[in-house]
């Protein structure tokens, strides 16, 4: 099963990008190395990301 969950905010930690999202109204993050990212300019968009059964990124929707 795939969850699609709001990307809120986003925000760089050293090496991570740090993604806010909401799902259901609850809001919740996920890590992720900056080098899985391209073109990370674009998260300015409304944009929904893709999560396994596990809450892992799988993918991002814009």
């Amino acid at each position: 099963m795939i969850t699609i969950a709001k990307l809120v905010n986003w925000r760089e930690h050293g090496g991570m990008i740090i993604l806010e999202c909401e799902l259901n109204g609850n809001p919740f993050e996920i890590s992720t190395y900056k080098e899985r990212l391209y073109n990370v300019h674009l998260l300015k968009v409304e944009i929904y990301v893709r999560l396994d059964v596990h809450d892992k990124l799988i993918g991002i929707n814009i």
